[in-house]
């Protein structure tokens, strides 16, 4: 099935690409192509659910010639089956309350109890949305109609690295020890984004996410083996 996509220029070193609604597998899908295509052209690309930014250096290639480039492969590029190139990745959680800072407060607020919470949020299986707003944040679609919630009225000045969070339809992923607002409710042991390598992170946006329940106990073996 062949996809129209509009054209927008962002000076003379950006072209943006987008769909007409959220569409992350096909954002995927042509990422991957033109970066594997039109890889001694670019500089770098930037994901939307719905959009890529591709950047140039326009003495190298103009945008004219980019666009031309790109709507060849677009025109001759099949989306079919794009879906099942994703990826399946399994995450350890622990929701124990040293690191879900905010899971007792939020079953006062949802009415539910913390076992409830934490059934909901590993029923579900989690497709990534987007990768961005700091470095390895993780956005995933698929929360459970019951869990959705606000964010924090008060963002926090520093949320540990590991942090998983929720708030409003998604789940989160803190990969780096940052400022936030979102509702925390457990912690992963591993270290998915590591700026010293190449890719930093080796998910991507389409993939699939499933999480599993650590005790404390597990929580620490497992960070101690990350070091």
């Amino acid at each position: 099935m062949k996809r129209d996509f509009s054209y927008d220029t962002l000076g003379d070193s950006t072209l943006i690409i987008s769909t007409d609604k959220e569409n992350v597998d096909v954002i995927r899908h042509l990422h991957l192509i033109l970066s594997e295509k039109l890889k001694d052209n670019i500089i770098d690309f930037v994901k939307t659910p719905n959009s890529l930014a591709v950047y140039i250096d326009p003495y190298k290639i103009s945008i004219k010639q980019l666009y031309n480039k790109i709507n060849t492969i677009v025109v001759n590029e099949s989306f079919d089956g794009i879906k099942k190139k994703a990826k399946d990745w399994k995450i350890p959680i622990c929701y124990d309350t040293s690191y879900a800072k905010d899971i007792s407060s939020l079953s006062k607020k949802l009415g539910l109890s913390i076992k409830k919470i934490i059934e909901l949020h590993l029923r579900e299986t989690y497709k990534i949305h987007m990768i961005g707003f700091l470095p390895g944040f993780i956005y995933l679609k698929g929360l459970n109609n019951n869990l959705k919630v606000p964010r924090r009225n008060t963002p926090r000045k520093e949320i540990k690295a590991g942090s998983i969070a929720i708030a409003n339809d998604q789940t989160g992923i803190y990969n780096i020890n940052s400022p936030g607002g979102w509702n925390i409710i457990g912690r992963t042991p591993l270290s998915i984004f590591n700026k010293k390598k190449n890719p930093p992170i080796k998910m991507i946006e389409g993939d699939n996410v499933k999480f599993y329940k650590i005790s404390k106990d597990d929580y620490l073996k497992l960070k101690n083996n990350e070091k």
